[in-house]
């Protein structure tokens, strides 16, 4: 059989190609698996990082809307924690005085469910035995108490009061945290005109002391093993 000059051409580049052996399969193969023990335990602790972190965040920003709720209704709003069940936070306003919101704006009071909302594992609470303190000057440590939502009283419900000019009635703080990898953060009402601080806690899961650190002179400041985030 005769063949033209593009057919031997076309028989040559398929006899210089090469086929990949059972030896590379198998390298490859390795490296995937070795790449895949690596980056999914890395992929698993960004994710719930990233869950307590929205918690936190929206959290913050939920206590500013009371806040300009108050100011814009003229009455008292709250956030009452647990309420209306553990793991979660209502918010509304308060007219009787009680600590529990009765509704939000015109109308059902607003209700934040930390685990249908972030995840099986966000709660409240924190496995940092200490936390950063006198956010005025160079925080200090101080003992984080048996309870991790502690506004004011005690007594339930917990809760943060904001009144119609701006002010809260007490200080005090809240704690959300992934219960298996130990992250955590902290919002605190460090001052009677409504200031919020944001913390994040540099432990885990392994690490459950981390170095404690206090260092006031550079942006973001961090004693205790926390970091002020804002």
């Amino acid at each position: 059989m005769l063949y033209t000059s593009l057919e031997m051409f076309k028989l040559n580049i398929i006899k210089d190609k090469k086929g990949v052996t059972l030896m590379e399969l198998m390298v490859v193969i390795t490296i995937i698996g070795i790449l895949s023990l690596i980056g999914i335990p890395e992929y698993s602790r960004f994710m719930a990082k990233g869950s307590v972190r929205r918690a936190a965040n929206d959290l913050l920003q939920n206590a500013r809307l009371a806040k300009t709720m108050a100011i814009k209704e003229n009455q008292t709003y709250v956030i009452a924690f647990n309420v209306p069940a553990a793991n979660q936070y209502s918010i509304g306003f308060d007219t009787n005085g009680d600590g529990t919101p009765e509704g939000y704006e015109g109308g059902a009071v607003r209700v934040v469910d930390l685990q249908a909302e972030y995840g099986s594992n966000i709660i409240f609470g924190t496995t940092a035995a200490t936390g950063p303190d006198q956010p005025d000057s160079c925080p200090t440590c101080i003992a984080v108490a048996g309870s991790t939502v502690a506004f004011g009283a005690t007594a339930a419900p917990v809760n943060e009061a904001f009144n119609p000019d701006g002010s809260v009635n007490s200080l005090g703080s809240v704690f959300i945290t992934h219960n298996t990898r130990g992250f955590t953060y902290m919002l605190r009402v460090s001052y009677q005109s409504g200031k919020f601080d944001l913390w994040s806690w540099d432990g885990e899961t392994g690490n459950l002391v981390p170095p404690v650190v206090t260092s006031c002179a550079g942006d973001p400041v961090r004693t205790c093993g926390w970091t002020e985030v804002r």
